[in-house]
């Protein structure tokens, strides 16, 4: 199998060739700069060096006392003569020629020659001779210097400047070497980075959920593909919007940014508004960090949101289905009750009207007999009787009635008329706080009877629930303001943790036992006061019990129905 190359290894390749080329660039620059600007120079250098040797021979014969004497003169000359190279011992100086001032040596009138002048390959150095004190031109040196001297100090300064040259290109290449594995570590080191990141971004856009990277302001600084499809957006139009542009949360009067500061390991409910122009339905869950790499002390947050818009549709669907065998059942518990007041009402009509016959013959013959208590205490049983089994027939009544203006108290107490007997075999204490001149509200009263009688029956499990002796009770509060009537349903039950009560009102949610609850309870009693405009607050600790608050607009109400 043949191996391909990996970028890393192409990137070498090329560092290599281009290596290769450079110092083949830098030799022929070097070469082409020593022959034709070092060269000349080290020509120059070589005869600056031969001047100062020559000028510091020549010290002995700056003198007029020395040049007068013949002894003198002819000693200091065979100096300059005797002295040689130390390392070839050979003559530096193969003859020397003096030519004499006639200012101050007028029997000198011809030039003084000793060694060896007629070398025509000899380098001629020319030396003026100054008296040391006074600094008069005494007359001209000149010095005839080896030729093989001559080329061996150039040789020499040669040689020096190639050793210079080798240590700075041994250093250059040391320097490139480390540079060079420098590089190759930090390629290696971006060609794994490409690499992870490439594969996280495959990862994340292979994610069917939206992902989200914004900061404190909710700026949205990344996004996966499936936010991008979803909303028909590129990653730089996106990049330019805030998160609140594109989500809102399904509770009233709170703001996305607040909620994922507290949503902690919670999920929140979102609503968003895609291309489609329709309103969708998500499931939020935030991760809040910060940048370690970074000065800023500002939070990020990470959010991965669901569209739950297929499951909450199907949701519906089966609510609805439930509510409609919910009314089926309803339907023929009406056409029960229908034919239970049809055979009840009649016997209890003779057993009214005879206790009144019994009661009037009583009251006749002794107004204060005991007896006649007893029958009037008949009569307000069979009345009892009568107004329960007109009660339950309205309260399953297939067909909804329409809207109209209520007084509250009417429909709880209504409501509660089948719960007394019930609560007070289990031994449940009843508690009313109601205000009867509440002003009118605008409901349905069938379903609002509903709404009370899902709310006591789930009051009455969770007391039902307890395991231990403490006094059950179920408190129902109505009390009004300018503003609203405010409905309570209070009980000292079993309670409930934050996520039960964040869950409660969702379809087919239920902390029973299978088969002993459906979970439709509290999400028809959602349903209803969704629909008549009435806002619903759960308060709710565990071992302390649970509170369903009410708040209905009335008629005397400022804020419009």
């Amino acid at each position: 199998m043949n191996r391909q190359n990996t970028p890393f290894q192409s990137t070498q390749g090329r560092l290599g060739l281009i290596f290769i080329a450079l110092s083949f660039g830098v030799i022929l620059l070097v070469f082409a700069y020593f022959y034709n600007v070092l060269q000349p120079r080290l020509q120059q250098e070589a005869q600056s060096q031969a001047h100062m040797l020559t000028q510091s021979l020549s010290h002995g014969l700056t003198s007029q006392v020395v040049l007068h004497d013949a002894f003198l003169l002819q000693k200091e000359i065979g100096k300059i003569l005797l002295y040689n190279d130390a390392t070839y011992n050979r003559p530096f100086i193969n003859g020397i020629k003096i030519e004499f001032n006639p200012e101050f040596f007028p029997d000198h009138n011809r030039a003084l020659v000793r060694g060896e002048i007629n070398c025509n390959e000899c380098f001629k150095v020319v030396t003026p001779l100054y008296d040391q004190k006074t600094l008069l031109l005494l007359g001209t040196l000149t010095f005839y210097v080896n030729p093989e001297n001559y080329q061996l100090l150039v040789k020499e300064i040669s040689q020096k400047f190639f050793f210079v040259l080798t240590i700075l290109a041994m250093l250059l290449l040391v320097i490139w070497l480390a540079t060079r594995k420098l590089w190759q570590q930090t390629l290696l080191s971006q060609e794994q980075l490409g690499h992870s990141h490439l594969y996280k971004q495959q990862i994340l856009n292979t994610m069917q959920d939206m992902l989200f990277l914004i900061d404190h302001q909710g700026r949205i600084l990344d996004a996966n593909l499936s936010a991008q499809r979803l909303f028909k957006a590129t990653l730089a139009e996106l990049q330019s919007h805030f998160i609140q542009e594109y989500l809102q949360t399904v509770e009233k009067n709170q703001r996305l940014l607040n909620r994922l500061r507290t949503l902690g390991e919670n999920n929140l409910e979102v609503r968003f508004h895609l291309a489609d122009q329709h309103d969708h339905f998500g499931l939020l869950s935030a991760t809040e960090f910060k940048l370690d790499n970074t000065e800023v002390d500002y939070p990020r947050f990470l959010l991965v949101i669901k569209d739950i818009q297929a499951l909450k549709t199907a949701e519906a669907k089966l609510a609805y289905q439930a509510q409609m065998a919910h009314a089926s059942r309803l339907k023929s518990l009406g056409e029960m009750a229908t034919g239970i007041a049809h055979e009840i009402n009649q016997p209890l009509a003779v057993i009214r009207l005879g206790a009144e016959g019994i009661k009037h013959s009583l009251i006749a013959q002794n107004p204060d007999a005991f007896e006649v208590e007893i029958a009037q205490d008949v009569i307000e049983q069979v009345d009892r009787a009568t107004q329960i089994i007109n009660n339950m027939r309205s309260f399953a009544r297939l067909q909804p009635s329409p809207k109209r203006w209520v007084e509250p108290h009417h429909p709880v107490n209504s409501a509660l008329s089948f719960f007394k007997e019930q609560l007070r075999i289990n031994c449940i204490e009843l508690k009313t706080h109601i205000d009867i001149t509440c002003p009118e509200i605008l409901i349905e009263t069938q379903k609002f009877e509903q709404v009370i009688v899902n709310l006591i029956t789930n009051a009455r499990h969770a007391l039902e629930a307890l395991k231990d002796n403490r006094q059950k009770s179920i408190t129902v509060t109505l009390t009004c303001d300018h503003q609203q009537v405010n409905l309570v349903i209070e009980d000292n039950g079993i309670g409930m943790d934050e996520m039960t009560k964040q869950h409660c009102l969702d379809p087919f949610f239920t902390t029973k036992d299978a088969g002993e609850g459906t979970g439709l309870g509290l999400s028809i009693v959602h349903n209803i006061l969704q629909e008549f405009n009435i806002s619903l607050m759960i308060q709710s600790e565990i071992g302390k019990g649970s509170a369903f608050i009410m708040h209905i607009p009335h008629k005397l109400s400022e804020i419009p129905s």
